[in-house]
């Protein structure tokens, strides 16, 4: 590991991970397009910001790792009411074999968003709402005790954590509906700030079946990129305070 020039260890020396969702259609579509390209920019400014304060070179791969999760493919465990049955037995603490199998990719993929420190959510919007497979994703792994505290005796439910950034990809082919009438960026900037993703910013990608899908693509590159550098600079400041407000010693 180079040598740092800050004083002791800091949250801005560990390796960080970007999870990109994807419920993009096809690989070489406008979002999953835009995706790749922000997420690109993202580690090169991120790299370079982490750079200035060491005094040897950093590969960017050790210290940011990204994950993509494309819901549909098969990874995604069925959620019915058998799965649902199985789930709660082995949360509560079943030891038969069934349970255990079907709660463990749920467990999987909670883990995963767990751990991330970036979301990147790439969505087409379908009949002004989200693909049926991201909603399959988010009833696996969006569960009390899962990915956000349980209400309890020593307070209400809520996120084990918070201040951690979530950029939305979305596509229409139409004109984006006025703002009383959006409901995939309220609906997932509201369902993954259960998860500690509160800092949720959008790209809003319209019009792609009568304007130029190219000159799309670049005006949308551009606002993301913009977003990924504010994102960059105010995770890095939430870091720093994160470690000015841990005791001394720890």
């Amino acid at each position: 590991m180079p040598e740092l020039r800050r004083s002791g260890s800091s949250s801005l020396d560990k390796k960080q991970t970007i999870l990109h969702i994807n419920a993009s259609i096809t690989h070489d579509s406008v979002t999953a397009r835009v995706a790749t390209a922000m997420v690109d920019h993202l580690t090169h400014h991120y790299h370079r910001r982490v750079q200035e304060g060491l005094r040897e070179p950093i590969a960017p791969e050790d210290i940011l790792n990204i994950e993509e999760l494309d819901v549909w493919s098969n990874q995604l465990p069925k959620f019915d009411r058998d799965t649902m049955q199985h789930v709660w037995r082995a949360r509560n603490n079943s030891q038969d074999e069934a349970d255990i199998a079907a709660f463990k990719p749920i467990q999987d993929l909670a883990e995963q968003i767990l751990r991330a420190d970036f979301l990147v959510i790439t969505v087409p919007v379908w009949n002004f709402s989200v693909p049926y497979v991201l909603k399959q994703y988010i009833d696996c792994i969006v569960q009390p005790g899962l990915t956000f505290k349980n209400a309890d005796a020593q307070g209400p439910s809520g996120p084990f954590f918070k201040g951690r950034p979530l950029i939305i990809i979305s596509s229409s082919g139409g004109k984006a509906p006025p703002p009383n009438e959006d409901f995939v960026f309220p609906f997932l900037s509201k369902i993954f700030a259960m998860c500690g993703f509160d800092q949720a910013h959008h790209v809003a990608i319209q019009g792609l079946a009568s304007h130029d899908k190219e000159a799309s693509f670049q005006d949308a590159v551009k606002h993301a990129n913009a977003l990924a550098d504010e994102v960059v600079h105010n995770h890095q400041l939430r870091l720093i305070a994160n470690d000015e407000s841990m005791p001394n010693g720890l």
